[in-house]
């Protein structure tokens, strides 16, 4: 193998210049990057021909000022004691191989039904989760167990691209959910109530729009009965609207608990390397009561997400105190109370009227709700016929 060239940059000036330069280029000396610069001539030539070059420039009275230019030899021996490059080349070659052949990202598409969570956790029992040896893995095995232990799941794929793991979801088709005609039922009513309005889609009405009926009682009948005495059964199908009533009692308490946040807290940070976490600082929060938050945030590069980032884990302190409110402060926590019942267990009826009575004792407040409603009363019953 040939000897790797040194060149150095040569700055020439005084005396001769020309006479200089027109021997240079009669010599058999190789010699680039000629120009002149106001009086002062440049050129480039190897190192091993810089005497001939001085021989020539002291003939014709010239300074000249050699300056080498660094190369790969040059550099390789400036830090051929320097143990550390050529150990942190090794491991960034070994580093690169390693996260080359290991899981860093899983890529789940087609699923809209079974969530990223269940699937992950699936493909780690399986052995398949970020940080795991890519050759190691059992992809046919993996997709078995989505296949098996999600019902939801109809086909999976499992492909590796890079470090890179794609698993492609196809989904079963939910069933249509069928209605129950088949089954031989009345409509009953739930409640105490007048009727208001009736839609029947399949049987006979025994009440009448303004007949009052008692809970449990049938207002549409699914037993036929022909002129010669003959039965058939079927599937009562209607809305039954009426007008009944329903009670409630909510209670709101002189002496209570409130929880707050104070201004302490404390703050755990991790270094996540795939699935295990390093502790970045130590102590502990010391608080008896508080409330938890975690934050992961991913390292990226090239807008690629990394599968290690840091975790905080902020512990803010809470305080529990025991209140004492007014009559006039429970009275408004109990109509706050009654405003989200109504919201929450009333709002698929029309509330046609309200009596509240309130009451209180030495523990606190109570109030009795009688409620009118306008809404559905009827509910299927089933025939059990012998």
């Amino acid at each position: 193998m040939g000897k790797i060239r040194q060149y150095c940059d040569i700055s020439a000036s005084g005396g001769k210049i020309y006479p200089f330069i027109n021997a240079i280029r009669q010599s058999d000396m190789i010699c680039t990057h000629q120009h002149c610069k106001g009086d002062v001539f440049l050129c480039r030539i190897r190192m091993s021909e810089l005497t001939k070059l001085r021989q020539i420039a002291d003939s014709h009275g010239v300074a000249i000022t050699a300056s080498p230019r660094s190369s790969l030899t040059s550099w390789l021996r400036r830090y051929r004691l320097r143990f550390g490059i050529p150990i942190g080349l090794l491991c960034c070659i070994g580093l690169m191989f390693y996260l080359s052949n290991i899981v860093v990202t899983i890529e789940i598409r087609g699923n809209t039904a079974v969530s990223d969570s269940v699937i992950l956790s699936v493909l780690e029992s399986g052995g398949l989760s970020q940080g795991a040896w890519i050759g190691s893995i059992d992809m046919t095995r993996c997709e078995r167990r989505l296949r098996t232990n999600v019902p939801e799941i109809a086909w999976a794929g499992i492909r590796s691209s890079g470090n890179r793991i794609v698993v492609e979801i196809a989904e079963a088709t939910p069933k249509i959910p069928m209605l129950d005609e088949r089954t031989p039922s009345n409509i009953v009513s739930m409640y105490d109530a007048q009727i208001t309005d009736v839609r029947v889609y399949s049987g006979h009405l025994v009440h009448l729009i303004g007949d009052g009926v008692a809970a449990g009682e049938m207002i549409v009948s699914g037993v036929y009965e022909d002129e010669k005495g003959h039965v058939t059964y079927h599937h009562a199908n209607a809305s039954i609207t009426g007008i009944y009533q329903k009670e409630a009692e909510l209670s709101e308490y002189f002496v209570h608990s409130e929880t707050s946040d104070t201004e302490d807290f404390h703050v755990r940070r991790f270094l996540r390397l795939f699935t295990a976490e390093i502790p970045l600082n130590s102590g502990n929060h010391g608080f008896s009561e508080y409330r938890e938050n975690v934050v992961y945030t991913p390292f990226s590069f090239l807008g690629q997400t990394l599968p290690f980032g840091i975790v905080l884990q902020t512990f803010s302190e809470t305080q529990t105190e025991i209140l004492t409110r007014t009559e006039e402060d429970t009275l408004l926590a109990l109509n706050t109370a009654i405003v989200r019942y109504e919201k929450n267990f009333l709002q698929d009826v029309s509330i046609l009227d309200r009596e509240i009575v309130y009451s209180s004792d030495e523990n606190g407040m109570t109030c009795h709700m009688i409620y009118t409603l306008e809404g559905e009363i009827g509910t299927g019953s089933d025939i059990y016929v012998k």
